[in-house]
């Protein structure tokens, strides 16, 4: 008998990997055909296509932000690949209009910029003011596509979560992701001296719902437009307060803290062993 039950045991193991292979291979299947779904329904667009690096395409009518952008992602993959000479960086750029946007099924609402990691691309609307109107801000005062101002350098967050994401297979929490991004974003503004007045413009003075990390975490994009920009610019002052001090070192104290044989502490702990006093000071205003 008691060989019996054994070999059932063992028949329901079997079993039981065989369906859990099976789920593994329907969910590889299922990311394999969202990946070539958008891939394809982008490539049977009309979109041009700029010259130069990164590899970009853009909607019809925007060539000239399109430029702008390019150019601006293209100056902080230099500054970043000097700093980090064995990361080579290979990410597509699309500004679409609405139209084009709603086409693929991408989850994020028109407007907020993202970066896609199934297919390595980064997706930033063609209209320089859909995002200050999609989270509830006045246009831009800055009316040209040429000219560059304060949220039009919001894509080199999304170049943040690729260079930690793909580059650096860094996916953490919510939270920290976010801070990461953003704070990849401070370093390369400041150094070269670039858009002093975004510190200003990321000053969350408004009423929001939530305003927890805990809230966020559970959350994330659920809190809604208007909110999650307000986490964005909390992330933001934390990043600017840290940058005097730390600077590219935090970077490189994340890449070595999550790397192998190194101490991989939780986002919190490892930001408040770096800078203690900003790091407590900062979590008192998320509790």
């Amino acid at each position: 008998m008691k060989h019996l039950k054994f070999l059932s045991l063992i028949f329901l193991l079997i079993a039981f990997s065989a369906i859990n292979k099976d789920v593994c291979a329907q969910l590889r299947d299922s990311i394999l055909q969202n990946k070539i779904a958008i891939d394809s329904i982008l490539a049977s667009e009309q979109l041009e296509k700029l010259k130069g690096e990164p590899v970009t395409y853009y909607s019809t009518g925007f060539e000239v932000r399109a430029k702008a952008i390019q150019q601006l992602i293209s100056n902080c993959i230099l500054f970043y690949e000097t700093k980090f000479p064995d990361k080579k960086f290979n990410v597509r750029l699309y500004l679409l209009n609405k139209s084009d946007w709603e086409k693929p099924p991408f989850d994020e609402p028109y407007g907020m910029p993202f970066y896609n990691r199934r297919n390595i691309i980064m997706v930033v609307a063609a209209e320089k003011n859909a995002l200050r109107r999609l989270t509830g801000l006045p246009d831009d005062p800055v009316k040209s596509d040429s000219i560059l101002s304060t949220f039009d350098y919001q894509p080199i967050h999304e170049l943040g979560h690729y260079f930690f994401f793909t580059l650096n297979n860094l996916y953490k929490e919510k939270w920290l992701n976010e801070f990461l991004a953003t704070y990849f974003l401070i370093c390369f503004i400041k150094e070269k001296n670039l858009v002093p007045e975004l510190e200003d413009e990321l000053k969350a003075g408004y009423s929001v719902a939530h305003k927890t990390l805990d809230d966020f975490q559970k959350l994330y994009g659920g809190v809604g437009p208007v909110n999650y920009h307000w986490y964005q610019c909390k992330f933001a002052q934390l990043g600017y307060k840290l940058y005097p001090q730390l600077k590219i070192g935090l970077i490189k104290n994340v890449i070595k803290n999550y790397s192998p044989g190194g101490e991989n502490l939780d986002g919190i702990s490892l930001l408040k062993k770096l800078a203690p006093e900003i790091m407590d000071e900062w979590l008192k205003e998320m509790q």
